[in-house]
């Protein structure tokens, strides 16, 4: 039984990420992520947006809204879900990003200390439109891993862009931010 779950854990990775996963020695991993020094930055965790009262009153609204909809035709998970996200909502809202850790060098990028490989990334775009976008997406060639979204800070991303295009492809019909980083900052979520 035991040999069957590596088995079982092998064959979803090759169907869900369509890449080996490689696995270096943590020891190797530690001296791969130490040389990715070229361009290295601090950036948030996330974006925090002020939100004022009316925002705050606008999600409970909203949120009642829904709940009582779903009451109303007997959903209760979704009522469950609506509850779940207006509370998480609020709890990071009022919470400050921690400072993440950002590496380029010659083997890849390391964000927060998790090593992405040059050759496990399919592509990558630079959004520079100051101030309102410095943005790097990390577009990964497995099918079920996130894209990474990089705020560039005060990274040239002239030499960040000549840098990268020695080991990724440019993405070069992004022309502007993906429509769920536009939707988050509009609605400051």
């Amino acid at each position: 039984m035991d040999q069957k779950v590596p088995a079982l854990c092998q064959m979803f990775n090759a169907i869900c990420y369509n890449a080996p996963m490689r696995s270096f020695p943590p020891e190797v991993e530690e001296v791969m992520i130490g040389s990715q020094d070229r361009f290295v930055w601090e950036m948030p965790a996330f974006q925090r947006y002020e939100r004022g009262k009316t925002w705050y009153f606008g999600l409970a609204v909203l949120a009642v809204l829904m709940i009582a909809y779903a009451v109303w035709t007997a959903n209760f998970l979704f009522a469950f879900i609506i509850f779940l996200s207006a509370i998480i909502l609020l709890l990071v809202g009022v919470q400050d990003p921690r400072r993440v850790l950002v590496q380029v060098g010659n083997n890849g990028i390391v964000v927060d200390g998790k090593l992405h490989l040059f050759q496990d990334i399919g592509n990558f775009a630079i959004i520079y439109q100051p101030p309102l976008s410095k943005v790097l997406y990390l577009e990964p060639k497995a099918t079920l891993a996130q894209r990474l979204r990089l705020e560039l800070m005060d990274q040239d991303p002239v030499e960040l862009r000549s840098h990268l295009r020695q080991y990724l492809r440019e993405d070069l019909d992004l022309q502007g931010e993906h429509l769920s980083d536009i939707l988050g900052r509009l609605l400051k979520i």
